[in-house]
């Protein structure tokens, strides 16, 4: 699992962009509302696929590995019981909210 935000990994701050067609273009991460818009981020290539909630966030993951994505599956998380949550539903990445540039 990569883990960003953890004071005990150390990182830097990441923009996410909404997901929008100019948005595909360029950006690491992205914030998804549904499958179709996670389907079109791995087929541009976004490197990882931002989700808010963790049912939506296991959805996208069963996707992601039956089609085998390039880019991980991300879950916007604000501390260690939802990295829990994170861990067992076997999320490929979290995002501590104190990471994120708004």
């Amino acid at each position: 699992m990569i883990i960003i935000g953890s004071e005990f990994v150390e990182f830097s701050p990441v923009k996410i962009n909404e997901f929008s067609k100019e948005n595909l273009k360029n950006t690491e991460f992205i914030l998804v509302k549904n499958k179709i818009q996670a389907i079109f981020a791995n087929a541009n290539l976004v490197k990882f696929i931002v989700c808010e909630d963790l049912n939506l966030a296991r959805q996208l993951q069963e996707i992601a590995n039956d089609y085998i994505f390039d880019s991980k599956i991300a879950l916007i998380i604000n501390d260690d019981d939802e990295l829990n949550k994170a861990i067992e539903a076997r999320i490929d990445a979290v995002l501590y909210e104190n990471a994120i540039i708004k």
